[in-house]
């Protein structure tokens, strides 16, 4: 494996269960649920409340990046569709300016959605750090977002011309 991976490697959000699952390698998984609860190997680790808030926070975080994630897939696939009609249309037609508009709205869409991406990831990273300088040692394995990943994030967005 590689070690530049995106934090979308390392967490399940498969709800079912209530909790996403931290998957650190060469160390066990760790789950944290709705309610801020973080369990190490199956074993509850004992937080202050301020570490539950935070906990609570990573928790929502992870979920609100996972539908962006969703959301910037469908803001992508759904136009691309209409994107192609409308070229095909536009040069049947002989109208290209129709072509630029309707390619120009759809990387508009994804690239509003990837903003949203990109704000969890920073916010995903500035939870993480609280947590470690909340003296949450149990963490440290599972802190896997690197100071550079949201900027890194924000810097591939689709840039239009």
């Amino acid at each position: 494996g590689s070690s530049n991976h995106t934090v979308t490697t390392f967490i399940s959000t498969d709800t079912s269960d209530g909790r996403i699952t931290i998957h650190s390698p060469g160390h066990v998984d760790a789950d944290i649920t709705a309610a801020g609860d973080l369990s190490i190997a199956g074993t509850k680790i004992t937080v202050t409340s301020e570490q539950r808030e935070l906990l609570q926070k990573y928790y929502v975080t992870t979920l609100a990046m996972r539908d962006h994630g969703i959301a910037t897939g469908n803001a992508g696939i759904a136009p691309a569709g209409k994107a192609f009609s409308g070229v095909v249309s536009g040069l049947a037609n002989g109208n290209t300016n129709k072509i630029d508009s309707e390619v120009n709205a759809s990387a508009a869409r994804v690239e509003a959605q990837s903003t949203l991406i990109c704000k969890d990831l920073d916010s995903l990273r500035s939870t993480q750090e609280k947590l470690l300088a909340s003296q949450l040692p149990a963490f440290r394995p599972y802190a896997l977002i690197k100071s550079n990943e949201a900027d890194d994030c924000r810097g591939r967005q689709i840039s239009r011309e």
